[in-house]
């Protein structure tokens, strides 16, 4: 009797439905990264939200499951973006082992940040990403010079974000004022407060010392909130009008400098509503082949106005793509008119 018990056990398994055990390792799956952010997610009530749920529910549903596995991963990537909070994705691993020197040789090939004079009276800037450490926005700012040039175009176009090193660069290269880049919240400081900061509380807070990523990354790690006021200085500073060239997807660590440049008229801000996608957030292991990226933070401006899912609006709105030829026509507009 044993014997035919385990024979029917091995013929059930055998014949066993293999879309049953994808399911079940989709499953398995989704359980692991919604279990990663609600253990990470700075603010839990997030999680809550309507559109959240509705999200988790149907990515449980047979339709999804039932997908082609490229069709699962990006309808997951392609609904979270209508979530309320950004910073929420997953990420394949990489398992090229030469993937440094790819990443190298497309440096070299197209730096992350490079400038050159369109004429003797213009500069233009392009900054890809800020996922760099700040040296080469250091060397590109100071070749460029206070005042070599009348005008200033800064291409942030396509820009995701990154550190905010960079940003704080830019920003004391702009300006000699002290800047209040707003303040962070982490799940310590939801976890203690229902509410968000009142003046007083914001003015308690700790300043952020170390702007590099290691810098804030411990910041995030030690504190429930903290600001990031950034110290006059009396070094030169550009002389010219500035121009900052901006898209859908401009986004994270350049949105606190662009919405600075913006109230403080430090520049002029010409495209689309940038991609209204700052938090802050940290990428954790799901398996061998994926991670999550999480939002450990929830981030304020000076003024306590939010930017995630809101974005930051230009002066011109115009098409993006034409926007630098845009800027140079207004350029030559007022060379005409003086």
């Amino acid at each position: 009797m044993k014997t035919v018990l385990a024979f029917v056990l091995v013929g059930f398994a055998f014949f066993q439905n293999p879309s049953d055990e994808k399911k079940a390792r989709r499953v398995q799956f989704l359980d692991q990264v919604f279990t990663t952010l609600e253990n990470n997610i700075a603010d839990v009530r997030w999680l809550e939200e309507e559109s959240f749920l509705d999200f988790k529910e149907r990515m449980y549903s047979d339709s999804v499951m039932s997908l082609s596995g490229s069709n699962f991963y990006h309808t997951f990537n392609e609904g979270r973006r209508k979530l309320p909070f950004s910073h929420f994705e997953i990420v394949p691993k990489s398992t090229s082992e030469n993937s440094s020197e790819k990443s190298e040789a497309s440096e070299t090939k197209n730096p992350a940040v490079w400038w050159e004079a369109v004429n003797e009276k213009t500069a233009y800037l392009k900054i890809r990403t800020f996922e760099i450490a700040a040296d080469p926005v250091i060397k590109a700012v100071l070749e460029i010079g206070v005042d070599r040039y009348e005008n200033l175009i800064i291409d942030l176009r396509n820009n995701g974000g990154g550190a905010i090193d960079g940003p704080v660069v830019l920003g004391q290269f702009l300006t000699q004022e002290t800047i209040d880049g707003g303040y962070y919240l982490t799940r310590k400081w939801f976890e203690s407060n229902e509410k968000l900061p009142t003046a007083n509380q914001v003015n308690e807070m700790p300043f952020l010392q170390d702007f590099t990523f290691a810098g804030i990354t411990k910041m995030y790690d030690e504190e429930a909130a903290f600001r990031t006021v950034i110290p006059g200085h009396n070094r030169p500073v550009f002389q010219g009008k500035v121009y900052v060239l901006i898209d859908h997807w401009t986004a994270s660590a350049c949105e606190p400098l662009i919405d600075l440049l913006k109230k403080k008229n430090l520049a002029t801000l010409v495209g689309e509503t940038s991609y209204g996608g700052m938090l802050s957030g940290r990428f954790f292991d799901i398996n061998e082949n994926w991670k999550v990226f999480v939002p450990i933070a929830d981030y304020y401006t000076a003024d306590g106005t939010k930017i995630d899912r809101v974005g930051v609006t230009p002066h011109i709105a115009v098409d993006p793509q034409q926007a630098k030829t845009h800027v140079l026509e207004l350029i030559a507009q007022e060379k005409r008119s003086q």
